[in-house]
């Protein structure tokens, strides 16, 4: 079973171990994860253009059989993500850190959400 990872991008990278965290969780459930950062850019700069980022996401996202949100911090990208995965009947399931704000809207189209403290309890959910 593939599970694409949808999360909040940033150039410095500073969310990496967070990343790195979420996938050895939902590896753990026996899930191949696919993350832009961690599987296209190698934790380095995107030396692609925009439309090809999301046509490499797009892509991605219509071969899983899961769609990963992490809400903790959300983004432009994650939101037409999470459309293009809702408009493919992909099933949507959303984890967050305990105690942020989550759009009622991401809420709304996911199968099932999941709250933190440490994101190490993923392992623990039953995604799918």
């Amino acid at each position: 079973m593939k599970a694409f990872l949808a999360i909040k991008y940033y150039d410095d990278m500073r969310n990496k171990n967070l990343i790195e965290e979420i996938c050895k969780s939902l590896e753990f459930q026996k899930f191949e994860v696919f993350a832009f950062a961690r599987n296209v850019q190698k934790y380095g700069p995107c030396n692609l253009s925009g439309a090809e980022v999301m046509e490499k996401a797009f892509y991605e996202i219509k071969s899983s059989n899961v769609f990963v949100i992490d809400a903790s911090e959300l983004s432009i990208g994650i939101g037409v993500e999470a459309g293009v995965a809702y408009s493919n009947n992909i099933p949507i399931y959303l984890v967050a850190k305990n105690g942020v704000y989550v759009s009622e809207s991401i809420k709304g189209i996911a199968k099932k959400s999941f709250f933190y403290n440490e994101p190490c309890e993923i392992k623990t959910f039953k995604i799918f």
